[in-house]
């Protein structure tokens, strides 16, 4: 009889190297997003560098016999996704790799126990049952200690530990974002380093830039808070750029999330929260997953974001206020390009949440959301926009009222009343996007997307070229479709895409 073996060490290697930045800071992050899911609010790190020690400690619910066993196996995991940051609880799996033993104690109700664990060999992590050490400081919480190899660990480096707490969970630090982490994190959290609680620094505290509400859905509430400023001058690598963060835990930061590109991207700054997006979150934490159903759910929101701060990066003078106007008359191709899309959408729903919605398509009927009528129907998935302002039967700019393929909530007539609302009749809203041009040579991009305009890049050196023949038309075209295929699920090829859209344009079809 056979036997499988696996190799832990090079497993746990594995996953480290999805991290896209170092081992220590995974660790430390990794840990503060299982306390935040145990329903911590007080989580210490007592860092003793004479004994090689970092212990983290919070005050959350504990683990129970059941979970303690899990806790141990490095393919398992109890968390639920979108229910928390902390679900592939891998920060004490990755912390065996550069420790001499990790020793974890636990206590939640009914059940305290203490355990020693370490990586024996590559094929072999033996862990077993050791008295409760007393570290534990409240009546339930889990506290471990990670014994290291190296006393040149940045885990002992306090400092280190405070900058990746301020890095990586920065909304916890701001009040400004209780309001809509209240739901997750009621009394808020507090952090510690050796007894000293962190806090932002005086210069976070005292230069707040513009906060922006982000509204979403059919009942246009606020989903996701943020602010946006700019400093007068250049700001460091990790300050650059609006960060985007779900639960507290900071994901990426950058303006090529967000598809914007300012004039002075090294003097702004920001942060927005939006908690609805930790359903789609990768195994590290550091990116949203790249599914079809994923990136609907992204780009909607990652939409309403660049709708929020654009006012704001227009008054700073960081974004043109209105498209260039062309030339010649650019809406023949708009319309064209339009035409490619519709026929394209059943086969790539991914990209449906990246334009606008215009000009009438076939007639539909849908329910309009009205608290003041009759329950009519149920809560369904998937929704396109028809014409008509939400309570009236004008064109507006469309309302979420029938069912299609992007992402959201509409209301479907049913035996199982539950929502209230009203019919409405009115046309479906065929795909829209239009065309802007700008001169940028110092981007080497042929177009960019912002909101539901291409931007075709005048400076590019291949836009220049065709302006001396007949073949502008075209470049614009493939400038379109190799925007839009940078948007497509990991499965779907880019290039197979760009071929069809441009077939689809060439013949008219």
């Amino acid at each position: 009889m056979g036997e499988t073996k696996v190799n832990l060490k090079h497993l746990l290697e594995d996953i480290r190297d999805t991290y896209p930045f170092p081992q220590e800071e995974a660790i430390i992050s990794e840990f503060i997003a299982n306390a935040l899911d145990s329903g911590a609010s007080q989580i210490r790190f007592v860092i003793d560098s004479e004994n090689r020690t970092m212990t983290i400690l919070d005050n959350g619910k504990g683990m129970g016999n059941r979970d303690l066993e899990d806790y141990h196996d490095i393919a398992a995991t109890t968390k639920v996704r979108g229910k928390g940051i902390g679900f592939a609880g891998v920060g004490v799996k990755l912390s065996l790799l550069i420790a001499e033993e990790v020793i974890t104690e636990t206590k939640s109700r009914g059940f305290h126990r203490g355990t020693r664990w370490k990586l024996e060999s590559a094929l072999k992590a033996p862990w077993t049952f050791i008295d409760p050490p007393g570290l534990v400081f409240s009546s339930s919480g889990t506290a471990v200690s990670i014994v290291l190899k190296s006393s040149d660990s940045d885990l002992l480096n306090p400092d280190f530990t405070k900058q990746v707490i301020r890095t990586h969970f920065y909304p916890l630090l701001d009040h400004q974002f209780k309001e809509i982490l209240k739901y997750n994190y009621e009394g808020g959290i507090t952090f510690s380093v050796n007894g000293q609680e962190i806090s932002l620094p005086e210069i976070e505290k005292t230069e707040k830039g513009s906060f922006f509400l982000v509204r979403i859905g059919r009942r246009g509430k606020p989903a996701a808070i943020g602010f946006l400023k700019k400093s007068n001058k250049e700001l460091t690598e990790e300050e650059r750029g609006i960060a985007i963060s779900t639960f507290g835990k900071v994901i990426k930061r950058g303006w090529d999330w967000v598809g914007i590109s300012p004039r002075n991207p090294m003097q702004l700054t920001g942060i927005v929260e939006i908690p609805p997006l930790s359903e789609i979150l990768t195994t590290n934490k550091a990116d949203f997953l790249r599914d079809a159903g994923s990136l609907q759910k992204y780009y909607r929101y990652r939409k309403a974001v660049q709708e929020a701060i654009e006012p704001i990066l227009r008054d700073l003078g960081e974004i043109s206020g209105a498209r260039e106007r062309p030339e010649k008359d650019i809406r023949p191709l708009e319309k064209e390009i339009e035409r490619v899309l519709e026929n394209m959408l059943s086969d790539f729903p991914e990209l449906n949440p990246l334009f606008g919605r215009k000009q009438k398509g076939e007639p539909v009927t849908g329910v309009t959301p009205d608290p003041n009528a009759s329950e009519i129907g149920e809560t369904k998935e998937g929704v396109d926009k028809m014409t008509g302002t939400r309570g009236g039967s004008g064109e507006g700019s469309g309302i979420e009222a029938t069912k299609g393929e992007m992402e959201g909530e509409r209301i479907d007539p049913s035996l199982e009343k539950k929502e209230p609302g009203r019919e409405h009749e009115g046309r479906r809203k065929r795909p829209g996007l239009m065309i802007g041009f700008e001169d940028n040579q110092e981007r080497n991009e042929l177009g960019w997307l912002m909101e539901n305009t291409v931007w075709i890049n005048r400076g590019h050196p291949a836009y220049k070229k065709t302006l001396n023949g007949e073949a502008e038309n075209y470049h614009i075209v493939l400038s379109v479709s190799w925007v839009l295929s940078g948007y497509l699920e990991s499965e779907k090829s880019p290039q197979i895409f760009i071929n069809r859209f441009l077939s689809s344009w060439g013949s008219g079809t």
